[in-house]
């Protein structure tokens, strides 16, 4: 059995297997529209500021900071969800199990592409950095200054993101993250 073979075989995801909404909302709506989406299943945030970029489990507070936030995402097994500035506003993106609430101005990705199918395929990647015992955090020589700190229990020598990707054509359209785990430097 080739690669071709197994390709064949493999389900293809459509409408009705996933969640794909997008939208915009304005910068001072952002927290209150964060507030609304039940996030039980999507533990992991990352945040990008004009400062930095954080990991964390953390609930965000970006009540007094939303005029830096560049980038949020949040996600985990039941979805990924993911804003971007663009100027005085953010463009969102979910892909998900569940549909976004029913409060917020919302466009639903199937609506116009009734009949589009992807690919979908689980995959892994090691983040930047090992655990080091001594400086006890993750470091990097390549990014000797940024604080590496990931949300994953313990102290494991690597952390890796696991995601999927929705593709079509052999052409990535969508990637949903859904969880940060411990790894070792070999795998």
């Amino acid at each position: 059995m080739t690669g071709f073979d197994d390709l064949l075989k493999e389900k293809r995801i459509s409408r009705n297997d996933i969640q794909i909404w997008g939208g915009e909302i304005e910068e001072e709506k952002l927290e209150e529209f964060i507030k609304k989406w039940d996030l039980s299943g999507m533990p992991y945030r990352i945040i990008e500021t004009v400062k930095e970029i954080a990991m964390t489990k953390d609930n965000i507070d970006i009540d007094s900071d939303s005029e830096i936030v560049e980038r949020i995402k949040i996600f985990g097994s039941d979805g990924d969800l993911d804003l971007r500035r663009d100027s005085s506003c953010f463009r969102w993106r979910y892909i998900g199990k569940n549909s976004p609430p029913q409060d917020i101005t919302a466009e639903n990705f199937w609506d116009k592409n009734p009949s589009k199918k992807f690919f979908m395929e689980e995959k892994e990647a090691l983040l930047w950095g090992k655990y080091n015992q001594n400086m006890k955090q993750w470091h990097d020589d390549r990014v000797a200054r940024a604080k590496l700190s990931y949300p994953v229990n313990g102290n494991p020598e690597r952390v890796k993101i696991c995601y999927k990707t929705l593709s079509e054509k052999g052409v990535i359209s969508f990637v949903w993250f859904t969880e940060l785990k411990g790894g070792a430097e070999d795998e």
